[in-house]
């Protein structure tokens, strides 16, 4: 039988001043590394207070690197998402209450495979400081001040995987609405591409950043011949991500009443995932549909705009675990 270790890398401390803080990984095959957040709330002004994505800012880069190369190389809510929509898991917090100087706990999953504890896809053995995290902290940013940390891991020990996962990030900023591209990496197999807009579908005439989506393989559409954003943003409904994934609701009531009353039916809101959508190229979890794109000439994903905005791009790449261990 198989067994991981669980343990802490870096205690809870203050995190003292803006910018970066390395760390060195495990050696031992590693599953999983959790971010723990824990700012306090500054919410003398009430409408700072936020359930998730405000807090999200404490972090502005998360990346893992071996041997200096980037294999996972994200923003801090773009990995929340990655675990909500890719993931499907939801974000986990202690104490998400409004209250001023209450102290907040937000657990953020880096995790090097298709899920977590799995023998056959994580990040292999590696040597003493082939494998850091480095981390670029914001301590002081709407809703939150007085930030602290910890940083847990999941070895698995006996772990000899097949594969890990990648996911960097491709940003650009479109020229001008209409058509616009965003090249990917060619050589790996691409499982899914995340997407991320400036203006998400919201208002009377919605118009967001993406507007409709295909994705290319050497001019030739592949997978997703034409989408819109808002059904592509629903498509991930049929993979079981819930619907809002970050729970974020508003129950509005009309408080001039003078009795006890009913609020009106929940409302979402602009919640973070609004602006996410995804290209799924494994919905069934067993690469049956995952595109291998070595000898393809160019891969890219091709948008009608319909906004000169700026965009964010993550494919999330299947790598064969030798090639860390070459």
């Amino acid at each position: 039988m198989g067994r991981f270790i669980h343990s802490i890398l870096r205690q809870n401390a203050a995190v003292g001043a803006d910018g970066d803080e390395t760390i060195d990984l495990p050696v031992n095959p590693l599953s999983a590394v959790l971010i723990h957040i824990s700012p306090l709330n500054e919410t003398s002004t009430i409408g700072n207070y936020s359930l998730l994505a405000g807090l999200l800012s404490a972090l502005d880069t998360v990346r893992v690197s071996h041997k200096g190369a980037s294999v996972c190389d994200v923003r801090g809510d773009d990995l929340a998402a990655l675990a909500m929509l890719w993931h499907r898991q939801s974000i986990w917090q202690s104490n998400a209450v409004e209250t001023d100087d209450d102290r907040r706990s937000i657990v953020l999953p880096v995790i090097f495979g298709r899920r977590a504890y799995d023998i056959k896809e994580c990040f292999p053995e590696t040597k003493k400081g082939e494998l850091q995290l480095t981390l670029t902290w914001d301590i002081a940013d709407t809703g939150f001040d007085g930030l602290r940390r910890s940083i847990e891991t999941i070895e698995l020990p006996e772990a000899v995987p097949d594969v890990v996962q990648k996911v960097t990030t491709l940003a650009q900023t479109f020229a001008a609405v209409g058509q616009n591209d965003v090249d990917l990496p060619i050589g790996n197999v691409l499982r899914a591409i995340l997407l991320w807009g400036t203006t998400s579908y919201a208002g009377a005439a919605p118009a967001p950043t993406w507007g409709q989506v295909s994705l290319m393989r050497d001019n030739v559409q592949a997978y997703y011949s034409a989408t819109d954003w808002e059904v592509l943003r629903g498509v991930m409904a049929l993979r079981g991500v819930p619907f809002p994934p970050s729970f974020r609701h508003i129950h509005s009531v009309d408080a001039a009443g003078v009795g006890r009353e009913d609020t009106l039916e929940p409302e979402i809101g602009l919640s973070k995932d609004a602006y996410y959508a995804m290209l799924d190229l494994d919905p069934l979890g067993d690469d049956s549909f995952a595109m291998d794109t070595a000898g393809a000439g160019r891969i890219n994903v091709r948008c009608v705009a319909e906004a000169a905005e700026a965009v964010r791009v993550l494919p999330i790449e299947r790598v064969a675990a030798s090639v860390y261990t070459e």
